[in-house]
């Protein structure tokens, strides 16, 4: 698994945690750390071939980012799967 905290954002506890709790059970984690682009991030994805992207992000222009991110590993046709969490900020991204 291919964890990044989004370009624009530097808050990487909720990602930490998640790291340690995966590979506690045996998972192999690649931790690509904060404000990562999205580019960074689908490259390393290719060049890894990971099974599983996973995001986060904090900040609202980090959710932004997140959406930017799906968009281009749609457009790439990446296998892996993809997850981004963050917290909803807003009430538009709550939508």
């Amino acid at each position: 698994m291919l964890l990044a905290t989004v370009k624009g954002d530097v808050h990487d506890i909720g990602k930490n945690i998640v790291g340690v709790v995966l590979a506690c059970n045996n998972y192999e984690v690649i931790d690509l750390g904060v404000m990562i682009s999205s580019e960074k991030i689908l490259t390393a994805a290719k060049d890894l071939g990971v099974d599983v992207i996973g995001l986060s992000g904090l900040i609202t222009p980090s959710l932004d980012e997140m959406v930017t991110s799906r968009r281009r590993w749609n457009a790439r046709a990446l296998r892996s799967r993809f997850s981004s969490a963050a917290p909803t900020t807003s009430k538009a991204h709550t939508a």
